[in-house]
């Protein structure tokens, strides 16, 4: 089990969603990375101290833009 964190304006992270596959984790965390222009992580159920990745929403708008 995945989850997704949203890093928060006290700069803790509050987990907003879980995911069964790494790859969907990763999608939707993108996705709401862009749609909020915020940063996201991804961890695992078993080790929620460390992070698969990190998505940062204002960079990946940024490359979303000067593509499209």
């Amino acid at each position: 089990m995945y989850f997704i964190e949203r890093r928060g304006p006290d700069h803790q992270w509050i987990r907003e969603l879980n995911f069964k596959t790494e790859f969907k984790a990763l999608i939707g965390a993108r996705r709401k990375a862009i749609s909020t222009l915020a940063t996201y992580r991804i961890v695992h159920a078993m080790w929620p101290n460390q992070a698969v990745c990190y998505v940062d929403g204002p960079e990946l708008a940024n490359e979303v833009e000067t593509k499209g």
